[in-house]
Order: structure tokens, then sequence, then C-alpha cells
């Protein structure tokens, strides 16, 4: 069973009527600060470290990192030879794969250095996991013996079925991990839903936005393979955490390649921040943003894409922009939904603040945008509280017909919510709320400003699907509240 702080919900669908709120929230912030830090950043000063220095290099040589479909049962056994050997290394070896996987997360106590340091829901999410997958790549590819091995990637919007080499239950296999989901060892495939809330985070012009969308269908891709996926924790002890990375890491160098404005940021915390890695040798050294933008030039790797001329159309001035937020509907109360479908209603006496507050601002057309920065609309959740996750993804759709199958296809479909960053702290309510983008729902419906205040939010547990059949499994989220934001973009 799958619970809204008191909103049960059997695996199904729910919908939530959103009302008006008396706490309207006037507090400026910019699309970066309005990301929330839920891992520590580098508290290393007592550690010695080196400084990293580009790895500048003959174009010819740099290293290609390819889909893990086109991997040689070579190339393959290099990647399981590497992993046994960091597997045998005692956990305080800084190129063990137990002390690497605690770099993300762990809960054991003694908390050696660098670990616990993941970064998510914050402006370093695509960068900081940039970073630990190249020094992990560096320790993998020395311990395994072979001086040409990359990390793979697993493209799941193409084949959305996890590669049998991870799926081979054999004792000596070391790509195999038996806490996953069953759906996905037993070949099921990931949800549709996520390939197009991937697409929605790419279609993103500011960094900013493309690195706070991505986290979400990120975040579902580890709660639909479950297990040690499933846990901030305990993520990168499985295999596959390294291939759907590196498919992040691949995914950021896409936006990229799509042009028209996209760029890196170039300035600020994000290109100054320190964090501290070990490379093969077991050695500390420190990294920041700026030393990791160029993937060719700066880390001796690219992706296998078809080349490419770069792009020649930037946006002046982009990463001044930014966004004053609103927070003018709220729904929260005690409720119990017993079946598959319900609604929740709550009173709308503040129609007449909520309109004022839409004059005042003058975000009548707050939906309609002719530049490269538009406004933008969020389903905020907070106090999120996870003791069991689903098995597969948890969809958001926005003022979805009554008579309509819910699909990722759908005009209301408003992306997927990310229970993985809920798990940071098991056991304990998440504090921080998750926000999920619905602009492109809102957009696709026509949707004005006045309407939000009969928009409904229909929630569907969708499974994995294995040879066509969706696989459900309970769950038990609790949420305590759900606000509707406005940001207002502003120079």
């Amino acid at each position: 069973m799958v619970m809204f702080n008191s909103f049960y919900f059997s695996t199904g669908i729910i919908l939530l009527i959103l009302g008006v709120s008396n706490n309207v929230d006037f507090k400026p912030k910019s699309s970066a600060s309005s990301e929330i830090v839920i891992c520590k950043t580098d508290d290393l000063e007592s550690l010695p470290a080196t400084s990293f220095t580009n790895n500048a290099t003959n174009p010819m040589a740099v290293m290609v990192r390819k889909n893990v479909y086109s991997l040689t049962a070579a190339e393959i056994a290099s990647i399981k030879t590497g992993i046994a050997a960091m597997k045998a290394l005692p956990t305080t070896n800084k190129t063990s794969w137990a002390y690497q996987a605690a770099i993300h997360g762990t809960t054991l106590t003694n908390n050696l250095p660098s670990w616990n340091s993941c970064q998510h829901r914050t402006q370093f999410f695509l960068s900081w996991h940039r970073m630990y997958l190249y020094f992990f790549e560096r320790i993998l590819r020395a311990k395994s013996g072979n001086p040409n091995l990359t990390l793979p990637y697993w493209n799941y919007q193409t084949n959305a079925v996890l590669h049998p080499a991870y799926r081979n239950s054999a004792a000596s296999n070391t790509l195999y991990n038996s806490t996953r989901n069953a759906s996905i060892n037993s070949g099921g495939a990931l949800p549709a839903s996520i390939s197009t809330s991937i697409n929605n985070a790419l279609n993103n012009i500011p960094f900013f936005d493309f690195n706070s969308d991505l986290e979400g269908p990120h975040g579902s891709v580890h709660v639909a393979i479950g297990g040690n996926m499933g846990s901030v924790n305990r993520a990168a002890l499985d295999p596959v955490f390294w291939l759907h990375h590196t498919n992040i890491d691949r995914l950021w160098e896409a936006w990229l390649r799509k042009c028209g404005g996209r760029q890196n940021p170039t300035s600020g915390a994000w290109a100054t921040q320190n964090f501290t890695f070990f490379d093969e040798n077991g050695t500390a050294v420190t990294m920041s943003g700026s030393q990791i933008v160029k993937t060719a030039t700066q880390l001796n790797y690219r992706y296998d894409f078809p080349f490419m001329l770069p792009c020649n159309f930037v946006i002046a001035n982009l990463e001044r922009w930014r966004w004053i937020t609103f927070r003018p509907l709220r729904i929260e109360g005690i409720t119990k939904i017993e079946n598959n479908r319900a609604k929740i209603s709550f009173a709308r006496s503040n129609a007449a603040t909520f309109d004022k507050m839409i004059r005042d601002n003058k975000m009548d057309k707050i939906l309609v945008s002719t530049t490269d920065i538009s406004d933008k609309l969020f389903v905020e959740l907070e106090d999120i509280k996870v003791d069991k996750l689903p098995e597969g993804t948890v969809e958001i759709y926005l003022n979805l017909p009554a008579n309509e199958v819910p699909t990722s296809k759908s005009k209301s479909f408003a992306g997927t919510l990310d229970l993985f960053t809920a798990t940071a702290h098991e056991g304990h309510g998440e504090k921080h709320p998750i926000m999920i983008n619905v602009t492109t729902a809102v957009n696709a419906l026509k949707l004005k400003p006045s309407d939000l205040k009969k928009a409904e939010l229909t929630v569907v547990v969708r499974g994995n699907s294995v040879k066509g059949s969706e696989i459900k499994t309970n769950g038990n989220v609790q949420i305590g509240a759900i606000n509707f934001v406005i940001q207002k973009a502003q120079k």
C-alpha cells in the first residue's frame, strides 16, 4: 500500500484536486539556488590531496565509452575482472569496491574520507557524478589489466531491458546483484515514462533546469531497478549503478549536442567548488566543475556519438536569469483512499486571493513565452517518507480525462516522481521537497493560470514489464503536502 501522509493508495491511480492556500511564498530564488543539498560537499581540508591536472591529449587517442549492448565478450570480461579485483580488497583500501561505493553513500559508521559525498538535488548533481565516474573508471581499468577499458552505458531509451551479462546469476558473475527487483533480473523492461521524462529534460535550455529535471527520471531508474539501487546509501554497490550513471553522463553530452543555446556554467560555485576523489593509486585528488566540461581534452574520453561540428549559437548572459517563486496552491489534510482511483477535494475559499496574485504579478500570460527562457510550473511534494519503494515508477498526470488510459504519450503526462533521493534518510522523513516540472503538460493542455485553481493530479504506480505484462508490487510512501509552484523568469 502506498500512502500520502494520511493519503493512502494501493498500487494503481489516485486523483488529487488542488485548492488555494493561505500560504504564498514570495521569496526570490535562482534556478540554481532553489535546488536542495541533501548530501555533504567536500570537507576534507585535513586530507592531503593533489589538484587535478587537465588530461590534454591527442584527440585521436581519446577513449570511447560505448553502449553496453555493443561490447565484445572480451570487453565484458575485463569489467568483470576489474570488479573482482576491487571486491577482493579490504573496505579501508581507497581503491576497493566497498570504499568507492561508500563515496556515494553508506550506512557504515566509521565514515572514512570522502564517504557519503554524493550530490543529489543540488547544482552539482551532474558534475559530481562525472568526477566520480572518471576516477572509478581509472581504478577499474587498472585493476582489470586492460589499458583500453572504459565504462559502458545503458541506453534504456533504446533498450529498456538490462543487458543479459548483468542478469546471469552464476556465483562467479561479478556483474550480478541479487537485491534487484526480480522483474529486472528476469529481463523485465523499465517503464516507458522514464524515456519520456528524459526527453522533456533534454528540451531545457538553461543548464540548471536540465540538471534538475534530469534527476527525476534518473531517480525513477534507481527505484525501478530496486534493491541496493533503490537506496542512496547502497546504490553504488550494484554494478548497474555505473551503467546507469555513465548513461546520465552521456545524456549531459547529448543535451549539449542539441545546441540551441545550451551551454555549461562558466562561473560561480558550480565551476569552483572542489570535491575529493581517489585515483588508481589511492591518491586523493581534488577536482572542480571547470575541469570536467570538455570530456575529450580534459578527461580523455568521449561517447560513441556521430561526429558533429561545434555549436555556434549561445545565449548571452544566460546565467544572469533568475526566477521569482510563488506557491499559490497547497493541499494537505487527512484522507484515506482505499480504492485504485479516488478524489481528494480541498476548499477553494481563497480564490480571490489567488486571482489578485496573478494580476499583481502580471502572470496572466505566464504560460506564453517567446523567449528561450520561459516561466516554469512545478508540483512540489513535501515531507516525504519512504518505508517501502514500489517496484517500478510513480507517474504524475495533470488533468487526465476520466476516460483516458494514462500513458506517457498523453498530453497530461507531467513526469515521474523521484523517490530515490527520498531514501537518503532511511527510516526518517525527508525534510526537503521534491519538485516535478509540469510545464510541458500545462502548455500541451493549453491551461491558463486561472485554470490552476481547478487542477487535478493523477498519480499512477507503473510496474516494470516482463514479456508484455506489467509487474506490480505494493509500496509504502508518505507525503505530507503538495504545492503548485510558479517560477516567473526575470533578468
